[in-house]
Parts: C-alpha cells; sequence; structure tokens
C-alpha cells in the first residue's frame, strides 16, 4: 500500500541547458510539444507533452539562476536528462505527516503557476509541491504535485501525437543494486516487487488501464547491462554515476505509425521484439522505448 496522500506517478522532468533544441528534438519524435511556459516564481520555464493517461513528460530550462531551482542547475552542470520524478497528490500539505512517519523527510511545500494562453485570454495554471529530501529517494528528486487547475494542464487538443504516444509505460531506473532501489519505491508507490533476475519491477496495486488517468505506471529498476540490451550500450551507463532515471516506456497506438514518425526523425532507432527504441542522445539524456503490447521481458530477456 502507497503512503497516503500518494496516488501514482503524475510526471517526469526532462531537464535541458537548451530548451529550444529539447523542444524541436520532441517534436522531430513526433510528439506533440505545447507552448514554452513560464514559472514565474521559479524562473524556470518548460514545455509538456501530454497523454490522456493523465501522465506527462516536462522540458524544463531554467531562465535565471535562484534558490528555487538549484537542483536543476546542479544536475544541468553535469548532463541532460531526467531530474526528477512527480508523484501524484490530491493534497500536497497533508501528504507531509504520513511522509514523514514513512521516513520519507520533506520540505515545506511551495505554490507556483505559469501563465496559459487560452483562446479567450490568459490563465494561470497553480501547483503546491512537497519536495522529498534527495537523499531518501535513489536515482534523483522525488516530489509530489498536486494540481489545483488541471483542466489548463491536460488540453484535450494537445494530447494527440504523431508518433502514437498514449501514455507512460514504465519509468525505468538503472542501479547497481535493484533491491535496494526497488524497495523505496514500492515503499512509496505501493504495489509488489517482481523478481526478474537482475531486475525488479515495482508493480502498482492496480495497474491502469489506457485513458484511466490513475498514473499507476510500473518502475523497472536493472542493472545497466541488463538495459544494454534494450538501449545498445547507451553511453549515459558508461558515463552517469549509478542509481540514476534512465529512461521510460510509451504505449502506442499504431507502432507503424510509431515507426514511420521514428524514421521521418533520422534519430538511430533500435527495432526489435514489437518494441522501438532511442538513445537518450537524441532525447536530451532521457532513454524512450515504444511499444503496442507491453512486456518487460522485451527490455530485460
Amino acid at each position: 500500500m502507497s503512503i497516503d496522500g500518494i496516488t501514482g506517478l503524475d510526471h517526469l522532468v526532462i531537464a535541458t541547458r537548451d530548451l529550444d533544441a529539447a523542444r524541436d528534438a520532441y517534436t522531430r519524435l513526433g510528439f506533440t510539444v505545447t507552448p514554452r511556459g513560464h514559472h514565474t516564481q521559479l524562473k524556470s520555464a518548460n514545455h509538456t507533452i501530454l497523454f490522456p493517461t493523465g501522465t506527462y513528460l516536462e522540458l524544463l530550462g531554467i531562465e535565471e539562476q535562484r534558490p528555487a531551482n538549484a537542483h536543476y542547475a546542479a544536475f544541468l552542470r553535469q548532463r541532460e536528462g531526467i531530474a526528477a520524478v512527480a508523484l501524484k497528490t490530491p493534497d500536497a500539505r497533508a501528504a507531509v505527516g504520513p511522509l514523514t512517519a514513512a521516513g520519507f523527510p520533506v520540505s515545506e511545500p511551495v505554490d507556483f503557476g505559469r501563465p496559459v494562453d487560452l483562446p479567450g485570454g490568459s490563465r494561470d495554471a497553480n501547483f503546491t509541491i512537497t519536495q522529498i529530501d534527495p537523499a531518501a529517494t535513489p536515482a534523483d528528486r522525488v516530489f509530489l504535485c498536486q494540481h489545483h487547475t488541471p483542466d489548463l494542464v491536460w488540453r484535450p487538443d494537445q494530447m494527440v501525437h504523431a508518433n502514437g504516444a498514449t501514455g507512460l509505460e514504465a519509468l525505468v531506473i538503472a542501479a547497481a543494486d535493484p533491491d535496494a532501489v526497488a524497495a523505496t519505491y514500492a515503499k512509496l508507490l505501493g504495489g509488489t516487487v517482481t523478481d526478474r533476475g537482475s531486475a525488479r519491477v515495482v508493480e502498482p496495486a492496480h495497474k491502469s488501464s489506457v485513458g484511466s488517468g490513475d498514473g499507476q505506471v510500473p518502475v523497472l529498476v536493472a542493472t545497466p547491462d541488463r538495459l544494454n540490451w534494450a538501449w545498445t550500450a547507451d553511453p549515459a551507463f558508461a558515463t552517469v554515476a549509478l542509481p540514476f532515471f534512465a529512461g521510460f516506456v510509451l504505449r502506442v497506438a499504431d507502432p507503424v505509425k510509431t515507426q514511420q514518425a521514428l524514421q521521418k526523425s533520422k534519430f538511430p532507432t533500435v527495432v526489435g521484439e514489437g518494441v522501438l527504441r532511442v538513445g537518450s542522445a537524441s532525447a536530451c539524456g532521457a532513454m524512450i522505448a515504444f511499444a503496442q503490447d507491453f512486456d518487460l521481458n522485451s527490455l530485460i530477456p
């Protein structure tokens, strides 16, 4: 059972040094990328890639270094990639007590927003986040995200992608000790840990169906030698300290459509066992796998 107040995975934060280049790369990969947003209090900017499952990807860049974005500034001095994972919560403040009691120290919740341009004028999308102490979450930063205005984030006209992606199917973590890492995320998210040899899978208690919007996304934790098979010796495995958020799996509606979009992108793509894989060098430090009928054995045979 997950900690009270955490209801699933909300979004992945992909930090980038060049937000324009990141937007262009993900557009080339066949994603519909939203117009640039500006977090006025945090002095950061973003583009999002939205899915009808109630999850999304966030491409994040820093506009001006401030204490509030110090984590991302430090991360970007080392590399680009998945710098944080946001978990869903209906109340970021109410979750503080249960998190602390479960051994996950947190910082004071922070309220912020960003303007969203709409046909009738601009409105503010508002959020509250509660940051978990990074020392308690192996791989990198994890925080809780409460959406006060979800209708301004998940816009129906922005959730259809040329590559056919319909939602996050798994978060992938590279780790030297999969047992320890998986145990932490099982405690946060609930569910059970399944043994897959030198890999572990944190299976949600109730796996979501496509379009359900509940954020119940599995977490795959594996040693780099297992993930190398899927991403063909991605250079990140040789340069990034373990553990780290290596990438993610996306469900697609039509793999032929996905393959056509990736071929059009001209980024190197590996195809096999019904899975299409793009390396970190093509996606701002994140490894991506696309699959229609996803089977973890396709990534960790």
